[in-house]
Order: C-alpha cells, then sequence, then structure tokens
C-alpha cells in the first residue's frame, strides 16, 4: 500500500472520528452527560480522530513545517490518554456509576486530566493556527478547532464545543480525501505518460 492510500484511510477515519465526536452533542442532549450512548461515541470518535491526524499531517507535512509538527505531536500524544479516560468514564457509567459522582475522581484520572487537557487544547490551538498560516486546509474549520476550547469554558454553550471539535476533522478528512484524490490521478498520468 503506497503512502497515497494510506493517507486516504486515514483522512476517512478523519471523517468518521469528527463524526462520533459531533455526535457526542446530540447524544448528550437526550440522554445526559456521560451516559453509556455519549461516551461511546466519544470513545470510538477520540480513536478514530488520534488516527486520522496522521493523515492530517502527513498529507500536508512539508507546509505545515514546525508548528504543525508540534500540533500533531501534542494533539496524538493527548488524544490517546483522552480515549483511555472516556473509556475508564464508560467502564464506570456501566458497572459503578457511583465512581462518577464522587468529589474526588480516581488518581490516574486525577494526574492524566490536567495533563490531557493541556496538550489536546493547545494542540487544537496550534493546529487551527497553523492551517490558517499555511492555508493547506480551509479557514473556517481551522477557526472552528481554534474556538473548540475556548468553547469548553463558557457555560452556556460548553456542550457545544464538540461540534466545533468534530466538524473541523470530518472537513479536513474530505478535503485530504480530495487532495489525496488528485496526487492519484497526476500520478497515474505521469506513469502512462512514462510507459508510452
Amino acid at each position: 500500500m503506497d503512502l497515497n492510500k494510506v493517507i486516504r484511510l486515514l483522512a476517512n477515519f478523519s471523517i468518521i472520528g469528527g463524526f462520533f465526536r459531533a455526535l457526542m452533542c446530540p447524544l448528550a442532549l437526550v440522554w445526559g452527560m456521560n451516559s453509556p450512548q455519549e461516551l461511546t461515541a466519544g470513545v470510538l470518535g477520540t480513536l478514530f480522530m488520534g488516527l486520522g491526524i496522521f493523515g492530517l499531517y502527513f498529507s500536508a507535512q512539508k507546509e505545515f513545517g514546525k508548528l504543525g509538527f508540534t500540533a500533531f505531536i501534542l494533539y496524538a500524544f493527548g488524544s490517546f490518554i483522552l480515549m483511555g479516560m472516556v473509556f475508564a468514564t464508560l467502564v464506570f457509567a456501566v458497572y459503578d456509576p457511583k465512581v462518577l459522582q464522587m468529589d474526588m475522581p480516581p488518581l490516574p484520572i486525577l494526574i492524566a486530566s490536567p495533563l490531557m487537557m493541556l496538550s489536546v487544547m493547545l494542540s487544537m490551538i496550534l493546529l487551527g493556527i497553523a492551517v490558517l498560516r499555511t492555508k493547506v486546509f480551509s479557514k473556517v474549520p481551522a477557526i472552528l478547532i481554534i474556538i473548540a476550547p475556548i468553547l469548553n469554558f463558557i457555560p452556556v454553550v460548553g456542550g457545544f464545543s464538540v461540534l466545533a471539535w468534530g466538524i473541523p476533522f470530518m472537513w479536513f478528512g474530505v478535503e485530504v480525501l480530495k487532495k489525496s484524490r488528485e496526487n492519484a490521478l497526476v500520478e497515474n498520468i505521469t506513469v502512462e505518460k512514462t510507459v508510452l
């Protein structure tokens, strides 16, 4: 499998992950925050977005430079911590909901939470800035991904931040798919000309 096909696969993961991340919002509105339905979407969204970020980065790694690389590494690191935390919360919600109502969370979550929050939120802001600087993707999803972490701290709209997080990953994934298809066409034309 060549790099272009791998990037396409990872771009699909980005779209799937963004969909599940955005789906958390309506699921939370219907079944409530930390419901098994919302947390399942959160686990799937985090997993696929964590894989999808590799496709987004590799599709434009030359243009992204150091800032994009920093955002990519921070996001990959933070998203897998987040996935573990969301999965642990899902397990507690299903098997021992009392743990989620405790004043003091379990020690691993207490330690991992600030580390995950810092890395994921910083990576989202840096990724958005890198996209705006390099213009490798559209401006609208870049702006959305920058404001997504900020929305978490605004009480009225905090629950909608997952939309501003999921939509850009879907949008970027679609753009990477288009770009990789164009690259494949150029490669095919080049091979045909070489053969002739």
